[in-house]
Order: C-alpha cells, then sequence, then structure tokens
C-alpha cells in the first residue's frame, strides 16, 4: 500500500518484513476492542502473523475526514500519532501496555485518509469489565475471583502511579486481564494509552485514577463494597511499596468515586450511549434525528442528580462562563425594559431559573416550564431565594400545554442550538409562537462566530446563519426584529427579538 511507516524501536528486522509484507487493510478481520465503545471514524482490526511472528497483530484504524482531523494528521498530531507515541514511551518506562510495532500512514489517490497504529494483539485476554461480569453471581469462587481482579487493577494503578503516570481513562473496558488464568497486577494490560500524563506527583495520580476507574464502576452498576474493595487494595498494595496514601480518607475517596460515576452515567446519556430514561413526557416522534437531539438533552439533567452543578459547572467555573451569565441576563433584562413587558411570561425551558430575578423585578407573572424535574426543583428554590412568585410546570417545549396566545412573552434561551434537523426547529419554534399574543425571545449558535469555525473543522455542529434564522423564524409565523450577539457581532450565543404575526399578516 502507499503511505509510510514508523516503527517502534526494538522490532526486529524479520518482523518489519512480514509485516510490511502482509499489511493490507483489506484483509483486516473486524475486531471489537471495547464492547461498550464507538467512536466515530475509529475502527478495529486483527492481522493473522503466525508463524511469522509469534502473535497476531491488533490495529487501531483511524479516519480523518473533518479538515481539522487532516490538518492535525498532515502535522503529525493526529489521535493515532499521539497514542503510538505515549505507547512507545510506556513500552520503554516497563508499563504493562500492549506491546507498540508501527504507525502506517494510509495516503490514497483519492477518497478519506487514514492512519493504523499495529501493536501486539493480546490473546486470551478480555476486559476487565467482562471479567468481573463473569465473576459475580454470589458463589464463593466468584467472588473470590473477583476480590483478585480487583487486587490487579488496583495493583496496576499503583504500579503506574508509582511511575509518575495518570492514565485518565482506567475504564474496566480499557484494561485486559486474562480469561481464566491467575489475576495479578503483573496479569493486567492496558489497550488504550491516549489519554496519558507524565510526571505526575506519585499520591496525586493514584487518588485521580482510582476516582476515575471507581467512577466507572459506579457507572456500572457497581455497589460501595465493590468501590471499598478497589480502595483498599490500592491501599495495601501502596503501603508494600512504601508509597501511602498519605492524606487519603477512604470515605472520601468512594463519595468521590460514586460522584464521578453519576457524572459519567450522564455523558453517556449526553453522548447517546446509554437510553435516556425519559420524565414525563416521551419526546418527539421516533425516528427522527431531532427529536433524539432534544430527548438526550432532556436526560442530561433527569438522570443522577447532573442538574445540581449545572449552574456553577457553565457558568461559576471560570472567567469566561461568568461574563456569559451577566451579559445574558443584562441584555433580557434591558429587553424587557424596553418592551414593556408586564404580562404573563413563559419560560421555556426555564434551567435553574437563571432569570428570574429579571422577571420578578419587571413585575412579570411567570411560569418556568422545563422536561427536567431536577431543573424545576432547583428553579423552585431560586423562585424562594428572590422571593419571586410563580407557577413551574413539567412540559416538553414541542407539545406545550398551554392555550393558544395565552404569553405576553414566551422565552427561550439554550434550547434551539440543541436540534440540528431544520424542519424540527421549525416545529419548536411554530409551538412558542402558537403561545404567545406578543414577542418570542429565544437563541441559537452563529454558524459564523470563531466557535462556529472551531465546531466545523472539528466535525461537529457549528450552528447556523442569520439567514438561515430568519427564514425559519418567518416559516413559523414570526417576524424577526432584531439579532442580539452576547460577544460582539460575531459572537457565538445569539438571541433573536421575534413578534408574532397575525393571521391577516401570514396570508
Amino acid at each position: 500500500m502507499a503511505g509510510g511507516w514508523t516503527w517502534a524501536a526494538g522490532v526486529p528486522a524479520a518482523w518489519r518484513e512480514a509485516l510490511a509484507s502482509a499489511f493490507d487493510p483489506a484483509a483486516l478481520v473486524p475486531a471489537s476492542a471495547a464492547p461498550r465503545r464507538h467512536v466515530a471514524g475509529r475502527a478495529y482490526g486483527v492481522l493473522p502473523m503466525r508463524p511469522a511472528m509469534p502473535f497476531d497483530v491488533f490495529v487501531k484504524v483511524v479516519e480523518h475526514r473533518s479538515l481539522g482531523g487532516r490538518l492535525r494528521r498532515a502535522l503529525g498530531r493526529d489521535g493515532a500519532a499521539r497514542e503510538f507515541d505515549r505507547a512507545v514511551r510506556l513500552y520503554a518506562m516497563g508499563v504493562p501496555v500492549a506491546r507498540p510495532l508501527a504507525l502506517v500512514r494510509d495516503a490514497p489517490a483519492g477518497g478519506v485518509r487514514r492512519s493504523f497504529y499495529l501493536m501486539e494483539q493480546l490473546a486470551g485476554a478480555v476486559p476487565l469489565a467482562e471479567a468481573l461480569r463473569s465473576a459475580a453471581g454470589g458463589t464463593a469462587g466468584g467472588a473470590d475471583r473477583r476480590g483478585r481482579l480487583l487486587g490487579a487493577a488496583a495493583g496496576c494503578l499503583v504500579d503506574l502511579a508509582a511511575k509518575g503516570v495518570c492514565h485518565g481513562d482506567p475504564r474496566p473496558d480499557n484494561l485486559f486481564v486474562p480469561a481464566d488464568g491467575p489475576a495479578d497486577a503483573g496479569a493486567v494490560r492496558i489497550l488504550d494509552v491516549r489519554h496519558v500524563a507524565f510526571g505526575v506527583p506519585p499520591a496525586e495520580a493514584l487518588r485521580r485514577m482510582l476516582v476515575l476507574m471507581g467512577g466507572f464502576l459506579a457507572a456500572d452498576g457497581a455497589e460501595r463494597e465493590t468501590l471499598a474493595a478497589l480502595v483498599a487494595a490500592a491501599s495495601d498494595r501502596a503501603a508494600s511499596c512504601g508509597q501511602a496514601l498519605a492524606g487519603f480518607r477512604t470515605e472520601g475517596l468512594l463519595d468521590e468515586a460514586r460522584g464521578q460515576g453519576a457524572a459519567l452515567a450522564a455523558r453517556e446519556v449526553r453522548k447517546g450511549r446509554r437510553p435516556v430514561c425519559p420524565s414525563g413526557d416521551a419526546g418527539a416522534a421516533p425516528g427522527t434525528a431531532a427529536a433524539a437531539d432534544l430527548d438526550h438533552f432532556a436526560g442530561r439533567y433527569a438522570t443522577s442528580g447532573d442538574a445540581a452543578d449545572y449552574r456553577t459547572r457553565r457558568f461559576g467555573r471560570s472567567r469566561h462562563g461568568r461574563k456569559v451569565d451577566a451579559a445574558e441576563r443584562r441584555a433580557v433584562a434591558d429587553l424587557l425594559g424596553r418592551l414593556g413587558v408586564r404580562g404573563p411570561v413563559l419560560d421555556v425551558p426555564c434551567g435553574t431559573g437563571r432569570f428570574l430575578p429579571a422577571f420578578a423585578a419587571a413585575g412579570c407573572e411567570v411560569v418556568e416550564a422545563d422536561v427536567s424535574e431536577e431543573m424545576l426543583t432547583l428553579s423552585r428554590q431560586s423562585a424562594r431565594e428572590v422571593e419571586a412568585a410563580c407557577r413551574h410546570v413539567a412540559v416538553d417545549a414541542r407539545r406545550l400545554p398551554m392555550p393558544a396566545g395565552r404569553f405576553d412573552l414566551v422565552f427561550s434561551m439554550r434550547l434551539l442550538h440543541r436540534v440540528r434537523e431544520r424542519a424540527e426547529r421549525v416545529a419548536v419554534l411554530a409551538e412558542l409562537a402558537r403561545v404567545s399574543r406578543r414577542w418570542v425571545l429565544f437563541s441559537f449558535y452563529n454558524r459564523r462566530s470563531a466557535r462556529g469555525l472551531r465546531d466545523r473543522l472539528r466535525g461537529r455542529y457549528p450552528g447556523e446563519t442569520r439567514s438561515a434564522v430568519r427564514a425559519e423564524a418567518e416559516e413559523a409565523g414570526l417576524r424577526v426584529e432584531r439579532f442580539l450577539p452576547m460577544e460582539g457581532r460575531f459572537g457565538r450565543q445569539t438571541l433573536v427579538l421575534c413578534s408574532v404575526r397575525s393571521d391577516a399578516e401570514g396570508e
């Protein structure tokens, strides 16, 4: 094949010759590296190499479809190259990773560019997650093997930390152990090393990895006793190595791990890797991409208390987040004064009630609506704090139960940028227009902002242009009065003020 080879140090000449002559992307046998994970543009295969080599070769295939991906590939900074470099360094340090062999650059005449990371196939090994599930069942032998597996995983983390290495993705699907043989720290092998950091203080590295691995176990439904066994095994192994967990509280680590598990479970919902557990209405009609987008958005704040830290995480932890929050609040308060809104207002989705103080100061009758019961709980707390009289309703923005023309203003912040399909955006806007008799104020992501350009380079949804938003609003029965960018003309988050057209105007 056309392209270039980069060999890992220590690969014998005979292996190099055998690999170079046998490697053909079309000859790869499809393989699954981790059953619960799926990454767009990434595939796995096995290249049979026996008897030319003592083991078959496992291959990671990374496709570079986006402009940003192709640019990173050209600079040698794509994910496959970084992982290969890290694996070579870790193998030289004696870290138990699958032996790296080569990085192959595919250079076809046309089509998608690809990179192939070749490593040792771990024959007879299974993911730790699979081994733990097979050991479950309550029998004495199963419980004993489960304890040994947790001890082996903990020992692996301690050995990594002792070398100043912190693995940012120590999920049980990423650690491989013998399917049947003895489970000890020396038998554990790491498959994915993309998220490895070097030079981390050992105690801090161990604490981070224990919290992360405990989080992954908790997200898969592990009981507190399992997490406690993991931490205890790590503590014993660290003490035997003269590397005690100084300053660590077992209960504190367990609480952090369970919190991490809740966050990981919510992230799986957000990314579509785990079914949404809806609260209330079932959502949009099945089979539409936009309906899935909004359902996943709803699930993001309907599970595991993820809504509890939304305001702090999104708007309080960084200077930029606080600046955006203040700008949005000022813009809404200013518009309420300019428009003279004093009648009923619908805030959907209301989230944690960020804009309640502005509505209360204007003397509006407010209905706070959201699909997430957890968000509504936080909004009720906000209402008590500012002593605002308002009503809270659990609704789906696609099917509002309010009568037509009920509100002077319908306000929808940070919703429509989650909907990628034009038809579904128009349907949501039409529903907002139906229940308003005067104004509709909503937000969208500006495609032509710097963040929009970055999203396009990364192959993500970048938002819409002003002309597209204007056309969609008019189709929904609205007239765009003005655009209000939050961070200058080319800011990402943009408010759109619309008036409701009468039936006569629409004809």
